[in-house]
C-alpha cells in the first residue's frame, strides 16, 4: 500500500485525472439540530474541496430498515480533489470530528453526521479501510435519489448499470422514502445554489 505512488489496493493503480477525481459523497444526520450539522459539514467540505462543488436538495428519510430512530436528513455532494482515496477518507473523518461526531463503534447508531464516499469517478477501489463504490449503494434510496439529482446519467462502476435502474430495483422493505425539503425550509440549500 503506497499512498504517494497512488497504489491503493493489490494490483490497483490510482488514476489521477480530472474525471477520475470527481467524487460523490452522501451526508446524513438524525440528531437535532440536523440541518445545522449538515450545514456545518457542507461549509467545511466546500472549504477543503471548492472545485466543482455542488450540493443536492435536502431530503427527510425514514431510518434504514425501519430502525427505531429519529428521521434523517440526507443530501449528496459532488466535489473534486487531488487527494488519493485514503487521504480523502482521513479528511472526511476529520470533518466529522470537527462537526461533533463521536464514534462508539456501534453499527447503525444515531449520529450527528455521517459522510460516506459513494463514487470516485468510474474507479473501483477495494482495500481494508475503504470500498468504492460504497458497498451498499444499490440498496439505499437515500443515497441514490440525492445523487441522481446531481447527475442522472451516473453508472455503477462495478455493474455497468445506470443508477436510475438500480434505484428502481430496490426491495420495498429497504426503502426509506426520501421527501425533498422545500427550498424555503433550508437556508443552506439556498446558499449553496446561489454561489
Amino acid at each position: 500500500l503506497n499512498f504517494k505512488g497512488k497504489t491503493v489496493g493489490p494490483g490497483f493503480k490510482f488514476l489521477k485525472t480530472a474525471d477520475n477525481n470527481l467524487i460523490f459523497l452522501s451526508l446524513g444526520s438524525n440528531i437535532s439540530p440536523r440541518q445545522q450539522y449538515i450545514s456545518k459539514s457542507l461549509h467545511l467540505l466546500k472549504e477543503y474541496f471548492p472545485a466543482r462543488f455542488r450540493v443536492s436538495s435536502f431530503y427527510v428519510t425514514d431510518p434504514f430498515q425501519g430502525m427505531n430512530q429519529q428521521a434523517y436528513i440526507n443530501c449528496s455532494v459532488q466535489c473534486w480533489t487531488d487527494l488519493n482515496p485514503l487521504e480523502m477518507l482521513d479528511t472526511i473523518s476529520e470533518i466529522e470530528t470537527i462537526v461533533g461526531r463521536k464514534r462508539s463503534g456501534k453499527k447503525w447508531e444515531s449520529r450527528i453526521i455521517d459522510i460516506d464516499i459513494l463514487l470516485w469517478g468510474k474507479q473501483v477501489i477495494e482495500q481494508p479501510r475503504l470500498t468504492i463504490p460504497h458497498y451498499d449503494l444499490s440498496n439505499r434510496d437515500f443515497f441514490l435519489i440525492p445523487l441522481l439529482e446531481l447527475d442522472n446519467t451516473l453508472i455503477h462502476p462495478c455493474k455497468g448499470d445506470f443508477l436510475l435502474t438500480e434505484l428502481e430495483k430496490i426491495p420495498p422493505l429497504l426503502l426509506t422514502h426520501p421527501v425533498k425539503i422545500k427550498q424555503d425550509c433550508s437556508q443552506t440549500y439556498h446558499k449553496f445554489h446561489q454561489e
